[in-house]
Order: structure tokens, then C-alpha cells, then sequence
């Protein structure tokens, strides 16, 4: 069982509509292409931290909340369907990121989606 809890699915069947499908750096996106794959956040809850879920058996009764909550990770996993990839093959990847660099992320699509010009 994971210890991820998803917080945002954009898939067919997500909280979102499915990703665009890249058709290669030469084609420019549009609202009206084809949709597939899925774009997932996770986090670690508070009740999965490993302070939490390492405790003695007796302890499980009444959980002592450890210390440093929350888990500073969030995994982030991106796939592409079959039939959507130039060579056939689906594509996926998950990555975790620390705090930092989802600071990064946060301040970089704050940016984005401020600016006028790109």
C-alpha cells in the first residue's frame, strides 16, 4: 500500500481533463487536440510519517503526532497513453521533489501565470 495520498489527478477520469498530447516541439498547442495520460500530485499525510508509523503496537491506540509534520516530499508522476507516444511505446516517470524545489516549481508557475509575455 502507498504511503502517497493523491491530492490532484488530471486524467480522463481525474479531478481534471487528461493532459494535452504532445505532438512535438514544432506543433503549437490547442484546446480542440486529442487529450491522454495523466498528471498526478502526492504528499505523504501526516499519519503516514514515518514517526507515526513506526511507533510500538501499545502506541497505535493513541498515535503521538511526530515531530517535524509534515513530510517535506511530494511525488509527482506524469504518463503518456499507448498510441499517443511517437514511438508506440507509453511513457511514464515519477519523481519526488523536496520542499525547495517545489518551492521552485511554486514560484515558477506564480510567475507563468502572472506574466503577460512568455
Amino acid at each position: 500500500m502507498s504511503i502517497f495520498a493523491t491530492w490532484l489527478l488530471l486524467a480522463e477520469d481525474g479531478d481534471g481533463a487528461a493532459p494535452l498530447v504532445y505532438q512535438g516541439s514544432h506543433v503549437n498547442p490547442a484546446d480542440d487536440h486529442a487529450r491522454a495520460g495523466w498528471l498526478e500530485i502526492a504528499a505523504v499525510p501526516n499519519h503516514c510519517h514515518p514517526g507515526v508509523r513506526n511507533q510500538e503496537p501499545a502506541a497505535a491506540a493513541a498515535p503521538v503526532a511526530a515531530e517535524g509534520l509534515p513530510v517535506e516530499y511530494l511525488r509527482v508522476s506524469l504518463a503518456q497513453s499507448a498510441g499517443t507516444c511517437p514511438d508506440g511505446r507509453p511513457g511514464r516517470a515519477t519523481v519526488i521533489l523536496d520542499r525547495g524545489q517545489v518551492e521552485r516549481l511554486h514560484a515558477t508557475l506564480a510567475e507563468w501565470l502572472a506574466t503577460d509575455e512568455r
